[in-house]
């Protein structure tokens, strides 16, 4: 998939208004126009210029396939079927350290992947609205919001935390040097050791 926004692929949207087609794949609706060209890189391929809306305003997508037997619906289904595994990664490695890992044995690495994969589960649950509890209709499966959103929500909760439990201490007359150390004694311990966590 390819972002474009050049003069030259404006002119060609333009001049080709008349051909785009109403797509509706699942509860999305696209205006889809496909042709097949020889590209001298890639050869015989099929091309799709999808939009989200009938006027062909914004945002667009251009989808090239080898598959020129394809239809526009199959190559924008494949390409939705894609996107959410593309934004997993992305959002692993940036959210959620999916390749920060300081191990060597494949086990450790294994054990840090599944870690990861559950934490990203359980924020993807939390991006999701709640269904009415007046039914039984099944959750909703389009997110609300971004995994990041909800990462900058978890830790501003985190912290909110944080000061009130420093803040109950001190009311209860623990010192500052007390709360400190309260707070950052797993740290020391782990920091004594020299034995990693995985192995």
């Amino acid at each position: 998939m390819e972002q474009c926004g050049c003069q030259s692929t404006q002119k060609f949207i333009n001049a080709t208004r008349q051909s785009y087609k109403k797509v509706e794949i699942g509860q999305r609706t696209y205006w889809c126009f496909t042709f097949c060209v020889r590209l001298d890189s890639l050869g015989k391929v099929r091309l799709t210029i999808s939009f989200d809306n009938p006027e062909l305003t914004g945002t667009y997508a251009v989808l090239i396939t080898n598959r020129c037997d394809w239809s526009a619906a199959q190559m924008v289904a494949k390409y939705l079927r894609r996107w959410p595994i593309e934004t997993f990664y992305r959002d692993s490695k940036q959210l959620l350290g999916l390749d920060e890992y300081r191990t060597r044995s494949f086990a450790a690495i294994e054990a840090h992947w599944c870690l990861v994969f559950v934490a990203y589960s359980f924020l993807h649950l939390d991006c999701l609205p709640l269904s009415s509890t007046q039914d039984s209709s099944p959750r909703p499966t389009i997110p609300y919001q971004s995994i990041g959103a909800v990462c900058r929500q978890q830790a501003q909760s985190l912290i909110e935390h944080l000061i009130l439990f420093a803040h109950d201490r001190l009311i209860e007359g623990s010192s500052a040097t007390e709360l400190f150390s309260t707070l950052f004694a797993k740290q020391h311990s782990t920091t004594r050791s020299s034995s990693p966590v995985f192995s």
